[in-house]
């Protein structure tokens, strides 16, 4: 993915007016002016080319028969929770196993593993399954990869071999959260900001040189969003106690909103439209939307009855798609209208697990390794396909490429399924 010079600014416009337009269009513009190899199809980021969830995804179809979609093939990644992201024929993930987390990439078409990258990680199974929880990133010919413990990683997409690594949490002095970091690291031109420390440690992607750093408190576990203050290209991240804008060149902070959560578990990531921002976290938390218009967020409203413990929703048309509740209490598909709050649907029976979307479909895979694709109907839960692709704890974001659905479980189970036409 080539950033050339003027391009942040571009891509923070983008996000910023996304929802508000054609998605397809907007998208289409956007791919155009960054650059020739990355395509439309790619997700090279995690939750998708620009990181909301939206996939094209190419052509592809629903209409599985009773047999389901066709494995294309499968490969055991190792534990984790470590989305997949893609480019160019090769898709990359990571998975834990004997003492070590390995970096694989795999040729989309046949599942062939083309290099193996490796370091030692304890497994760290801290009330779940343990091992990687982060999404690499993939940019201009490299891999970016955030462990759990906070070493960072750069390695040549082409062969895996590694370009630097630094110690972030040794360089900054910040310290780990509970959980281990989780949030995926996001490229801005030569800047990569990473979910580190109160407010974000940004680094420089040529080199891994430490640009800025914030406070040594908690971070969140939600990945960074791309926001633009009155002109200025910012960030927004969950840290453990809010939800946090800075400015992207400086660290220097714009506004912060108490955002107070058990056990500081901040993981959805914010989402933006236009001047207002959502919030949302699980644990009886709840969800808010701000206006920012001002300067500093106001709260147009707040409730409890919509919940992303662990997943982002997807914004369509003025409304909120997602895994609603907690994973000990039970979960379900809702959609909401973002501007009032209001309660549109719920589809029970999901359980807790992930969704994404792709033009007029909503793709969901359930806790229970179930795949629903469903009509994007604020109306109605208005199921197309379903089926049971998967068994064990299924959390991961699933991700579309070029008819390929990419979706895993904790324990490593790594299924392509062929949905092309």
């Amino acid at each position: 993915m080539r950033q050339r010079q003027g391009e942040v600014g571009f891509i923070f416009a983008v996000t910023r007016r996304l929802r508000s337009e054609s998605w397809q269009i907007v998208l289409f513009f956007a791919l155009s002016l960054i650059g020739s190899d990355l395509h439309a199809e790619d997700a090279p980021q995690f939750r998708g080319v620009l990181g909301d969830g939206h996939f094209n995804g190419g052509n592809w179809t629903h209409l599985w028969g009773d047999s389901g979609p066709r494995v294309q093939w499968q490969y055991a990644l190792g534990t984790g929770f470590s989305s997949v992201v893609g480019h160019d024929g090769k898709v990359v993930s990571s998975g834990h196993a004997e003492g070590k987390v390995s970096v694989v990439a795999l040729d989309l078409e046949t599942g062939r593993q083309l290099w193996r990258y490796q370091y030692d990680a304890p497994l760290d199974a801290n009330d779940f399954q343990g091992g990687p929880t982060s999404t690499p990133l993939i940019d201009d010919g490299c891999v970016y990869v955030l462990s759990r413990r906070g070493e960072l990683f750069s390695l040549n997409l082409a062969d895996g071999n590694l370009n630097w690594r630094v110690d972030v949490v040794d360089r900054t002095a910040i310290r780990i959260p509970g959980w281990g970091f989780a949030g995926a690291p996001r490229v801005f031109g030569n800047r990569l900001v990473l979910n580190v420390g109160d407010a974000g440690v940004c680094v420089h992607k040529r080199d891994g040189e430490i640009l800025w750093a914030s406070e040594d408190r908690d971070s969140g576990y939600s990945s960074v969003v791309p926001y633009q203050d009155r002109g200025v290209d910012c960030v927004i991240l969950g840290s453990g106690r809010s939800y946090v804008c800075v400015e992207l060149e400086t660290g220097r902070e714009r506004w912060r909103q108490r955002w107070l959560t058990t056990f500081g578990c901040n993981a959805a990531d914010a989402i933006v439209d236009g001047d207002r921002v959502f919030l949302s976290s699980g644990y009886s938390r709840g969800s808010a939307l701000l206006d920012l218009s001002s300067g500093d967020p106001e709260v147009i409203w707040k409730h409890k009855d919509y919940r992303n413990q662990l997943g982002t929703s997807i914004l369509i048309d003025g409304f909120l798609y997602g895994v609603n509740g907690d994973v000990d209490e039970g979960a379900r598909l809702t959609c909401m209208e973002m501007s009032t709050g209001k309660i549109r649907w719920d589809a029970d029976g999901f359980s807790a697990g992930a969704v994404i979307a792709s033009g007029e479909r909503l793709i969901a895979l359930s806790d229970s390794g179930e795949l629903i694709v469903a009509k994007v109907d604020p109306e109605g839960f208005i199921p197309l396909a379903r089926h049971q692709v998967l068994q064990g704890r299924c959390w991961v974001s699933p991700t579309l490429i070029e008819g390929m659905l990419l979706c895993r479980n904790a324990d490593g189970k790594l299924l392509c399924l062929n949905l092309r036409r």
